[in-house]
Formats: C-alpha cells, sequence, structure tokens
C-alpha cells in the first residue's frame, strides 16, 4: 500500500511540474516575440533624385566638355553664348523645328541637321555629331515640335534619341532640359500644344529620367510666371510666343550655371 501511495504522490508531483513548466515556456515565447533578435541592417540607400537643385555658380570651364541638343528655342540659347561666352565653348547641336522625331529619321548630310563642326558645312546625324565632340555631359531639350502628336509617344521618342546618344557615347552623363512654357498671349496655342501638354511632358520625362539615372534641370521654372507662362519679358517672338530674347538667354545661362549636379563636379 505505501508504494502505491507513493508512486501516486510521484505521478501527482511530475503532472504539477508539467503544468507549472507549460506557462513559462509561453511566458519566454511571448518575451521573444515582443524582442526578436535581429541582424544590423546596413539603411538603403536614397531613390535617385534626378531633380538638380539650385548650387553654387560654376565657372565657364564645367561646359568645354558639354554638348547641347535642342530646337529652335535652344537656338536662342547658342547665339547668346556666342556673343557672352558665358558657357565657355560647349558643342551646339541645335537647329529650326529639330524634333527627337526627325532627329532619327534624317539622313546624314540633311540640313535640316545641326551643322557640325561649325562652319564645315557639315550635317551628321546627332548621336554620331555629339560623339565626334567628344561631349562628356549631353543637355536635351527637345519635344516643342511634336508634343501636339501625343505626351506619350514625343516622350518614348526622346528616350530613343537620347539611348542612340549614348550608344556612340556610353560615358556622357545625360541633362534633360525641361521644355520651357508658352507666353499667356501665344497665338501658337492650341488643344494639343499648350502649357498644360508641356507640363504632363515634363513630368514624364523627370519620372524616365528617376528610372534611367538621367538628370533633369528645370529651366522652366526660371522663365515661367506665377501663372505659368512664359514671360513677357523674356520672349523674342510674338508670332508664336515661343522662343527667347536676349534677356531670356541670360536667365537661362543663370540658371545653367547655379543648377549642376553635385556628382558631376
Amino acid at each position: 500500500m505505501r508504494r502505491w501511495i507513493v508512486w501516486i504522490l510521484s505521478l501527482l508531483l511530475l503532472l504539477t511540474l508539467c503544468a507549472c513548466g507549460q506557462p513559462q515556456q509561453t511566458e519566454q515565447t511571448g518575451q521573444q516575440g515582443e524582442n526578436p533578435q535581429t541582424d544590423e541592417q546596413e539603411p538603403e540607400e536614397p531613390a535617385f533624385d534626378p531633380l538638380v537643385p539650385e548650387s553654387e555658380a560654376v565657372s565657364a570651364d564645367w561646359f568645354q566638355d558639354a554638348a547641347f541638343v535642342g530646337d529652335s528655342v535652344s537656338v536662342m540659347l547658342e547665339m547668346y553664348n556666342s556673343g557672352s561666352g558665358r558657357l565657355g565653348s560647349p558643342a551646339f547641336f541645335c537647329s529650326v523645328s529639330l524634333s527627337q522625331q526627325n532627329a532619327m529619321a534624317y539622313a546624314a548630310g540633311d540640313e535640316r541637321l545641326p551643322e557640325y563642326p561649325k562652319g564645315s558645312g557639315q550635317h551628321p546625324r546627332v548621336e554620331d555629331g555629339v560623339a565626334a565632340s567628344g561631349a562628356n555631359k549631353v543637355y536635351v531639350m527637345l519635344g516643342m515640335n511634336c508634343i501636339a502628336g501625343g505626351v506619350d509617344r514625343a516622350c518614348q521618342d526622346l528616350v530613343t534619341l537620347i539611348d542612340e546618344i549614348l550608344a556612340k557615347s556610353p560615358q556622357a552623363a545625360i541633362l534633360v532640359e525641361s521644355v520651357t512654357p508658352m507666353t499667356a498671349s501665344s497665338p501658337r496655342a492650341d488643344g494639343s500644344l499648350n502649357n498644360e501638354t508641356i507640363g504632363a511632358f515634363n513630368a514624364k520625362m523627370m519620372e524616365i529620367c528617376q528610372e534611367r539615372g538621367w538628370y533633369f534641370v528645370n529651366v522652366a521654372e526660371a522663365v515661367s510666371d506665377e501663372n505659368g507662362f512664359l514671360r513677357d519679358e523674356y520672349s523674342g517672338d510674338q508670332s508664336m510666343g515661343i522662343h527667347f530674347n536676349y534677356n531670356g538667354g541670360e536667365v537661362w545661362t543663370d540658371y545653367l550655371l547655379t543648377h549642376v549636379p553635385e556628382a558631376l563636379k
């Protein structure tokens, strides 16, 4: 009988120990859930921001290995710089009515393509001219002559042209300049080409620049009034309300000198 009593007491003691151990395990598990052991993780790098902020002005020498690709709006920048020399001596590939579409469509030698070298009578394709110039920084402002055909198509064609430039100049940094707005009284503005479609194009191109690691230089903000129109004092033509005068070229140049990516300095 004594053995039975001892055995029963031992069994009860064992069951008591098991019951007491269970909450303890649950408590430990809860504590581990509250304070999980984690490895230290390196902070993630911030996403690339394509928008070039204002910074201390660079010297004209910074633009010595730069190239500018543009239409008749950029022709004014070329003319202003030829007189002022404030951007040094970059290569200009700008011509009237140039667009990303016809820049890819024209055959080499077509006089509608920009002349390079200046005074040579030669008109290479844009990507070949840029490569021949040895440019390490390529500014591109195109779109005014084709946005009316659709923002998405204009953006995709510009990406294709830039890719063709990079295929010949893989070392070059790409700086996309925003298309500048039209004046409030521009006779050229209509349902297809207006400041709304220009703004949509610029916004889409800035998104693409972020994806592709290209820089976006928002020249439009320097020449716009409080309503987003090109300021009349910067406009050189009443017939279209698009092109710049000397004052506009000066403000544009000021902006370029003070908006250079730190990574390229």
